[in-house]
């Protein structure tokens, strides 16, 4: 149908899609927000020594983490696209660092400079991812951002994982301490880390793939 002026009535928006859109813009620019908070707070305090960065630092990102569990329920039931395996790897395996390995056993991540370097790595992909996420809703991510959000994993991807993976090896002698039965189980963990890892990479090569080369074509 048509107006009196022969125009086209604007499209009605789907009320469903707009609390959709209005939710996952407000739940990104929230988590994009204490991400950046945590970059800013880890960055002032690496200088004054590791055990300083772990107090300041540990409790907000651990329950940071946590909260995060209800994007594998984003996955889930669709509201967005991302693949619900590749989510559940993300997010599980660093619930499971913060819980079992920093939260269990801080006497050894806390005199680890893998900590500082792994905070590092997740506060600048989560601060650039949820930022993407948010203005991308809105068709308003711009270029920079979108190269930032799908370039940046070449680096933090080793860094995280590397880091992740020295932390959880370095909590298996005391996890021995505690129960015989642990150190096996933290072993198993550990070697899952390869095909994890090996996931999560060619994953985000084929996205970045996808998404920059669809940019460069519509240039």
């Amino acid at each position: 149908m048509t107006q009196a002026d022969g125009k086209p009535f604007p499209a009605k928006q789907n009320p469903t899609s707009s609390i959709r859109t209005a939710y996952l813009t407000l739940y990104n620019l929230v988590f994009a927000t204490l991400w950046t908070s945590i970059l800013i707070t880890t960055l002032s305090h690496i200088p004054k020594g590791k055990l300083k960065l772990f107090e300041a630092t540990e409790p907000r990102i651990r329950w940071i983490q946590t909260i995060t569990l209800i994007e594998v329920g984003h996955a889930a039931i669709g509201l967005v696209k991302s693949p619900v395996s590749t989510t559940f790897i993300q997010v599980v395996t660093r619930v499971i660092q913060v819980w079992l390995i920093w939260h269990t056993f801080p006497e050894t991540t806390a005199t680890s400079l893998a900590y500082g370097a792994l905070v590092v790595a997740w506060s600048i992909a989560d601060a650039v991812r949820y930022a993407y996420l948010a203005l991308n809703l809105h068709g308003r991510a711009p270029g920079s951002l979108v190269w930032l959000r799908y370039s940046m994993f070449y680096a933090l991807y080793p860094v995280g994982i590397g880091a992740e993976w020295w932390l959880f090896y370095r909590a298996v002698g005391p996890a021995g301490d505690v129960s015989a039965v642990l150190p096996p189980v933290f072993y198993f963990l550990l070697a899952l880390y390869g095909p994890g890892a090996y996931k999560m990479y060619t994953y985000m090569i084929k996205q970045r793939e996808k998404t920059l080369g669809r940019r460069a074509k519509s240039m």
